[in-house]
């Protein structure tokens, strides 16, 4: 078997005695590579891919079973109160991003003017508030999004079967 180095070799050499190129002497063989070393999955992966199937068949029982039992006709999700919860914890996101943005419009617009003890005129004031308004919005939804994609398919805690097999 011929790793990489020999067919550089190789070729280095018959560059030097003038003789056919590499690849019309190999092109009727067929080359046969070696394959790529098996990489076992971390323990990590492999509970926290557990997990995620445990849940997915949990979620399956739960569904095929849901009119069955009379406990389970009616999902957590919808009562009124967890709606309201979610509601609340939707309108305090939007509020804390309304006002972290005014702050940071506010700290262009006044703070630095204070920081520096000098006056600018107003419209470098309102380009100075919008910048930093804009850079606190960015951030805070991009923060946002991170918590709604994490809100969006809820950790299942209790780590048990729901059902038996």
């Amino acid at each position: 078997m011929l790793d990489i180095e020999a067919f550089k070799w190789f070729s280095e050499n018959l560059k030097k005695i003038d003789g056919p190129p590499l690849h019309t002497l190999i092109t009727g063989d067929s080359i046969v590579l070696p394959s790529p070393p098996i990489v076992e999955s971390s323990p990590e992966y492999k509970e926290k891919m557990r997990k995620l199937e445990q849940r997915l068949k949990n979620k399956e029982y739960d569904a095929m079973t849901k009119n069955v039992d009379f406990r389970r006709v009616r999902l957590p999700e919808d009562t009124i109160s967890y709606q309201i919860k979610q509601i609340n914890r939707q309108l305090i996101a939007v509020l804390q991003f309304v006002i972290s943005t005014a702050a940071g419009f506010l700290f262009g617009f006044l703070g630095i003017e204070l920081m520096l003890s000098t006056t600018f005129d107003l419209g470098f004031k309102l380009l100075l508030g919008i910048i930093c308004a804009l850079i606190i919005a960015l951030a805070e939804i991009y923060f946002l999004a991170k918590k709604l994609s994490e809100d969006f398919e809820p950790l299942d805690t209790t780590g048990g079967k729901v059902h038996q097999d």
